[in-house]
């Protein structure tokens, strides 16, 4: 009579959770009350130990694996570009666009951070703030040279603008900007990217400036005609 090698790798965790009082994470595997205390016999470790009759199931979590694997190849970079996003108001939903995070994922990463996710309806901005926030994106877009495609390297420009604007007051390229999270940032960027509005050169529609100063109408000129007089 052959050992069932689940078997007895069951009963040891078994009779580890008993003699630390755990009861209740022998419980929580399968074990009723009455049959713990029948552990306490000697014949019935035995008969458990030795019988070639599997009394216990394992079940593989795929995705769990799956979860860790992942985890586990995620290199440096991106490890600090997922703490960086998070830092500057990332939304759950574009974590787990771009970094396959679930929502439990994400929950612990801030938890673990001390970082609290905003909450309420993002609040509107100004147009002069608009055409501040167009600027340095679009600048940023070409100095970089980054293309609409590499939705990465995208994520990284709308962080440095996020980084920018929620610089302190001393180091801010502008003393009238206002602090946006990146998720403000990022879903005013898909806004503009949607319409079709960049690569265009200039300001997007909305934003276009019209001079306060009225221009005076020059009529063109009038050739008189052959024998009238001119004016």
């Amino acid at each position: 009579m052959s050992k069932t090698p689940i078997n007895e790798a069951i009963l040891a965790q078994v009779l580890h959770h008993i003699r630390n009082g755990q009861l209740r994470r022998c419980i929580e595997m399968g074990l009723e009350p009455e049959i713990l205390a029948q552990l306490q016999q000697p014949s019935v470790l035995s008969l458990l130990l030795n019988t070639p009759v599997s009394w216990c199931r394992v079940t593989i979590d795929g995705d769990m694996v799956k979860k860790l694997l992942i985890g586990a190849q995620r290199s440096d970079e991106e490890v600090r570009m997922i703490e960086r996003a998070l830092r500057l108001g990332a939304t759950t939903q574009m974590l787990q666009q771009f970094f396959g995070l679930s929502p439990q994922d994400v929950a612990t990463q801030r938890l673990m951070m001390g970082v609290t996710a905003r909450r309420g309806r993002w609040r509107e901005f100004s147009e002069e703030m608009d055409a501040h926030l167009w600027y340095r994106w679009t600048h940023l877009m070409q100095e970089h040279q980054v293309e609409l495609e590499d939705s990465l390297a995208l994520l990284d420009i709308a962080m440095l603008v996020a980084e920018e604007l929620n610089a302190p007051q001393d180091t801010k390229l502008d003393e009238n900007c206002e602090n946006l999270s990146l998720a403000i940032i990022w879903h005013r960027v898909q806004s503009w990217i949607k319409e079709g509005l960049y690569p265009a050169t200039g300001l997007p529609k909305r934003l276009q400036l019209v001079s306060a100063t009225p221009q005076r109408v020059i009529p063109p000129a009038v050739i008189p005609a052959k024998g009238e007089p001119s004016l």
